[in-house]
């Protein structure tokens, strides 16, 4: 036990034992990783990870804001492949497949909208901002600089393609072997309705 606790010295444990909540996610789509099992998991005791985590909660924030760095990063190299509005959903949507679990859980709580809650509202906006930059960027085009506006069409935007992929996870309409075309169906109603939006007066 001695050399596990030198192995994962100081923040090197608090971020390897989000790691490990991370990998669980991925494995089991129904239950929330328990910091008692994540510790044994990577060897170390049970008590070890209260020198990071206040509580169970602060471990889950710290995990939800580790997912928003994710969804992040995916809608970033997205944004930076030029793939436009289009590939910032299919983005989106792709990170929601990939990471069902996880995607739920940064979702799942109000808290991160709530600026009270500083690190989890700044990991929200975050991964809100390249779905922000896109529209301010095609608003621009098109002469829109009102900041009201476009940050409001971006939320519009936001909820449709949400929308989308919680009906994707949950596989409502039992697309089968027609998820794909009917999610480029999709990003284009959802390119074409913000477009026009942004047409309007």
């Amino acid at each position: 036990m001695g050399k596990a606790k030198d192995k994962y010295h100081h923040g090197d444990l608090r971020r390897r034992l989000v790691e490990a909540g991370i990998d669980f996610l991925a494995t089991d789509a129904e239950a929330e990783p328990s910091l008692r099992q994540l510790a044994k998991s990577i060897g170390v005791s049970e008590a070890a990870p209260y020198h990071h985590f206040a509580d169970r909660q602060a471990f889950l924030n710290a995990l939800i804001c580790a997912g928003y760095d994710r969804l992040r990063s995916r809608c970033l190299a997205a944004a930076e492949a030029g793939g436009g509005l289009r590939g910032l959903l299919a983005a989106y949507v792709g990170f929601a497949i990939d990471h069902r679990s996880l995607f739920r859980l940064i979702h799942r709580s109000g808290a991160a909208r709530d600026p009270a809650h500083a690190e989890l509202h700044a990991a929200s906006q975050a991964a809100f901002a390249p779905l922000l930059a896109q529209v301010r960027r095609q608003a621009a085009a098109v002469g829109v600089a009102d900041p009201e506006r476009i940050g409001f069409l971006a939320l519009m935007v936001w909820t449709q393609v949400h929308g989308l992929a919680e009906i994707v996870l949950a596989d409502f309409l039992r697309l089968a072997d027609g998820r794909d075309a009917f999610c480029e169906r999709s990003y284009a109603y959802v390119e074409t309705g913000l477009s026009a939006a942004l047409g309007q007066s």
